[in-house]
């Protein structure tokens, strides 16, 4: 199977060795990697120019009319298509990955595997674990079925079925929710365990829970929905406030009347569906 990844980049000097020589010491050969410099003012440019002289793989991309700040969601999808335009046609599996992740050897070995294993399989990953307490950990922000938005690999079939990657916050929840609404598989290898060089968040973590409260929204949840997220964020951090910065981004954009990334009738898919997952974690304790 021929694999792309494209990898959107931004002031990664710190990580961005260490996670292309995990992407070109693979035992499964990757087809090409398109690394898209998203306007870096550090040297990573510098970086990227040498890793791509030394190795045909690497496909690398300066995207010049980038916004010298990190930003959450489009700016990071758009550096994404961006690449994607600009990269090989002919793949069977297509990636988006960080630049601060580092991979097991035999991660896409294990990856192909499943892909060959499952025809129904449509969207597949690893975990993310993050350096703490002197030892790395498995991260437990999220539900361990969501494929972490820095780890994705699609088949290309699914892919193109869900029109690529939405240019918006919360696109990462979006292109799963589209998976499950056509009944095709996610899975996640926990056998598969990477290294997140950087703490999730952590350019972001001044508003994270306020951006979580905007997301809900744009993906069409009602307030319930909304309020039982806010109250989960509270929870697994030990602290009242991600509750009210949640709560506080979603009716910020649902008073100014912000336009949804969903239409009405996938809204409906959107909530039922939510409702059905939160009532089967419930009855299953």
């Amino acid at each position: 199977m021929k694999i792309l990844v494209i990898i959107p980049v931004f002031n990664e000097e710190k990580n961005l060795e260490k996670c292309l020589k995990s992407f070109l010491k693979q035992t499964y050969p990757i087809t090409q990697i398109t690394v898209v410099d998203d306007g870096s003012t550090d040297s990573t440019s510098n970086i990227l120019n040498t890793y791509s002289k030394k190795n045909k793989t690497i496909n690398y991309l300066s995207k010049t009319d980038s916004s010298p700040y990190p930003r959450p969601g489009s700016k990071i999808i758009k550096a994404f298509n961006y690449g994607l335009e600009r990269s090989i046609k002919n793949y069977d599996l297509i990636g988006k990955f960080d630049g601060d992740i580092e991979l097991p050897r035999n991660y896409f070995e294990n990856m192909v595997n499943l892909f060959k294993n499952n025809k129904n399989l449509g969207l597949a990953s690893g975990l993310l674990s993050t350096y703490k307490n002197n030892s790395w950990e498995i991260e437990n922000l999220y539900e361990k079925t969501h494929v972490r938005g820095g780890l994705k690999l699609y088949h290309k079939s699914t892919f193109k079925k869900i029109n690529g990657l939405t240019e918006s916050m919360g696109w990462d929840s979006l292109d799963e929710l589209k998976i499950h609404f056509y009944n095709i598989d996610i899975y996640i290898d926990n056998s598969l365990v990477c290294k997140q060089l950087r703490k999730t968040g952590e350019r972001y973590s001044d508003k994270m829970f306020y951006k979580q409260g905007r997301v809900m929204y744009l993906l069409g949840y009602d307030f319930i929905l909304c309020f039982l997220g806010s109250v989960k964020f509270s929870i697994k951090h030990l602290s009242i406030l991600p509750f009210f910065q949640s709560i506080y981004g979603y009716l910020k954009s649902f008073t100014n009347g912000e336009k949804k990334i969903v239409s009405n009738k996938f809204s409906k898919f959107v909530k039922r569906y939510r409702y059905q997952m939160i009532l089967k974690k419930y009855t299953n304790g």
